[in-house]
């Protein structure tokens, strides 16, 4: 993003972060919400900051611990007057409160600490809320984590569903990790890229897994963004964790052994055709010098911040063993 594209942004809206979790979100004693992490999120008026949320925002979607992606809201469903039943200590009337897994009562305020196994149930009116984003959807996969999303905050407040956030400086933020977010949409009627039904039915697969290639990639993401080394920013669907070291000789996860690379890419580094120098230089296999799409890469420097923890010596003897066969 250059200064003119982060000036243009300025005007066009709002950001937020929006907090999921894995096992259904809640807040204020209700029974959770139904999201889409990557097309959708849903909220309702007892959520603070609901009012403020607007077609055109910039929305990053969150745990407790890291940026899941990224996206502008195309649309904004509103539905009125709705039912919803929410919980309450018993004793002090609060909703702060969680059921808990392995003790009993079932449930502990935090304001009293009463301990009870039944709340008081009762019914309110809302304003129900589902802001889509799906056709600009960019995944982070934690490429922010948290301390970064605290820093982008313009909220303290840990507690809250929908936080407030500088929007040039979180746009700077995941384009400094190689994210490139599509225009918003400019489509009459906020008509969505994507559907709101997504794709049913199963696949049958059958793979050899390698213990902890997903945690190898995830550390590789949080340590680089997602760059591939050698052809820059990319798009995770195609970003691959790759060893220096061939997995079925070490195997082992180190970072220091380890590089993001694009998949086409980290098929020719893992065939023998591409390798790295010592002076972070690529190398490109003298058969493939004819194809226009690599050829251009010999000799470019890697998309590597000068801090990189790479393990030289791994380096030096992967390019030694690779080019060996050239």
């Amino acid at each position: 993003m250059d200064a003119v594209e982060v000036a243009t942004a300025i005007a066009r809206g709002n950001a937020w972060s929006f907090l999921v979790v894995e096992e259904g979100r809640q807040f204020q004693g209700n029974a959770g919400y139904d999201d889409v992490v990557e097309e959708s999120y849903s909220y309702d008026s007892t959520v603070g900051n609901h009012r403020r949320v607007a077609v055109g925002d910039l929305v990053v979607v969150r745990t407790g611990t890291e940026a899941l992606g990224i996206g502008y809201v195309e649309e904004l469903e509103v539905i009125r007057n709705q039912e919803k039943l929410r919980s309450r200590c018993p004793q002090c009337g609060s909703t702060g409160f969680k059921g808990r897994t392995s003790q009993l009562p079932r449930y502990r305020c935090s304001p009293c600490s009463t301990v009870f196994d039944r709340p008081r149930v009762e019914s309110i009116r809302v304003t129900n809320y589902r802001a889509h984003y799906g056709g600009t959807w960019q995944p982070l996969e934690g490429s922010l984590d948290k301390a970064r999303l605290a820093d982008l905050s313009l909220s303290r407040s840990d507690q809250q569903s929908i936080k407030a956030m500088d929007r040039v400086r979180t746009l700077a933020a995941v384009a400094s990790r190689g994210v490139r977010l599509p225009q918003q949409s400019r489509r009459p009627g906020g008509e969505r890229h994507r559907p709101f039904e997504l794709p049913g039915g199963r696949r049958r697969t059958t793979a050899a897994a390698r213990r902890g290639q997903d945690a190898f990639r995830r550390a590789l993401v949080r340590q680089y963004g997602l760059v591939c080394a050698v052809t820059g920013a990319a798009p995770a669907e195609v970003l691959e964790a790759a060893h220096l070291r061939p997995f079925a000789t070490a195997e082992r996860h180190l970072v220091g052994e380890g590089l993001l690379l694009r998949s086409d890419i980290h098929r020719l580094f893992d065939s023998g055709l591409l390798a790295i120098a010592q002076d972070l230089t690529v190398c490109v296999a003298p058969s493939i010098a004819g194809h226009a799409a690599y050829s251009p890469l010999n000799g470019a420097p890697l998309h590597l911040p000068e801090a990189a923890p790479l393990d030289r010596t791994v380096l030096r003897e992967h390019h030694a063993a690779t080019t060996a066969t050239w």
